[in-house]
């Protein structure tokens, strides 16, 4: 009887401990492509100098348009593709970034976080 007690506290920590382990374990994993907090972080470190990354304010380069704004005229996936092939983008100006790794996907998925249409042209 005593053993059968023994394991029925075992089992209920196990039920409660393994789901928390699992937790834990997904804080630490890496981002996964189309992670739009890495891509919070790519705006902030390739693309803030010119372009306003945030839901409001003006971009510091008065030709650069805000982030905000940029889905409304470039189609996501035709966007990330050509990230991904380091194209240049938009303008001629611009900088040709090699992104690697699936930061093109994170720009994206992040952008699609803060979009609102774009001024009339």
């Amino acid at each position: 009887m005593k053993r059968n007690g023994v394991l029925m506290v075992l089992s209920a920590l196990a039920a409660v401990a393994l789901p928390a382990v699992t937790a834990c374990a997904s804080v630490d994993a890496p981002p996964h492509a189309g992670d739009a907090g890495e891509g919070f972080r790519v705006a902030s470190e390739l693309c803030a100098s010119c372009h306003a990354i945030g839901v409001e304010g003006a971009s510091p380069h008065p030709q650069a348009p805000p982030l905000r704004h940029v889905l409304s005229r470039y189609d996501p996936d035709q966007l990330v593709e050509d990230l991904d092939r380091a194209v240049s983008v938009s303008h001629l100006k611009m900088p040709t970034f090699h992104f690697g790794d699936d930061h093109p996907e994170d720009l994206v998925a992040y952008l699609k976080t803060i979009q609102q249409p774009g001024p009339l042209r």
